[in-house]
């Protein structure tokens, strides 16, 4: 595998989440602050998701979109991205969300082959749901953790007072999760989760494809 030549040093970290993920996942809808979970409470509701991850000059923006989803099969929590996508038919957005991701520098020296120093960030991000955020995350291999530093609600947004996530590679597939925490409650909730599978690849601003990372230059994964 060629790496190309202007990967940016600062993306090289998250580049295996460039592209586009396509899939599914379960949507949670919360009991109100303070109301206790009862027959009243809507289930959890299975969705559609997009991920497309670019590289924006020394950045990595995500694009997350989010729609209804429809199954025609009891769900299976066992169904990969392509079982899922099979069975559920795509309804109407939800709800769009662009991050931009920022990876500070670091001198650290490199690890053995199948190793992989954590590597801290910062991302911004601005959803339709009304709420925008401020994030500090840290990248080890394959594996993202992010919560939310400081986070801006519109007069109509769920008030949250807390937002957390994490991103995996797990056999080809990107495994997420986020949780919330309402505001006037101490604990967090699982608010939605996904399993996705890459449908394009990236390409640098040369042209040249981001197929993936490779153990044996600076860190990368495949």
């Amino acid at each position: 595998m060629v790496i190309p030549a202007d990967l940016p040093a600062l993306v090289a970290p998250v580049a295996w989440m460039l592209g586009t993920w396509e899939g599914w996942g379960m949507h949670a809808q919360p009991a109100a602050p303070g109301q206790e979970a009862s027959a009243e409470v809507p289930a959890d509701s299975p969705v559609i998701e997009e991920i497309r991850g670019d590289v924006v000059g020394d950045q990595m923006r995500l694009v997350t979109r989010v729609y209804a989803g429809e199954a025609s099969a009891p769900i299976d929590p066992t169904w990969d991205a392509a079982q899922g996508l099979a069975a559920i038919q795509k309804g109407d957005l939800i709800s769009e969300e662009t991050v931009y991701v920022s990876v500070a520098p670091s001198d650290a020296p490199l690890p053995p082959p199948g190793q992989y120093n954590p590597r801290e960030f910062t991302a911004t991000s601005a959803s339709t749901e009304g709420h925008s955020a401020v994030w500090d995350g840290v990248s080890v291999g394959p594996r993202v953790q992010m919560v939310s530093d400081a986070i801006a609600l519109g007069a109509d947004a769920t008030r949250v007072t807390h937002l957390g996530r994490m991103f995996g590679l797990v056999a080809g597939e990107l495994m997420w999760t986020q949780e919330h925490t309402l505001d006037g409650e101490d604990e967090a909730d699982v608010e939605i989760s996904g399993r996705l599978h890459r449908t394009e690849q990236a390409s640098t601003a040369s042209g040249e494809v981001i197929e993936g990372i490779d153990d044996s230059q600076d860190g990368f994964l495949v």
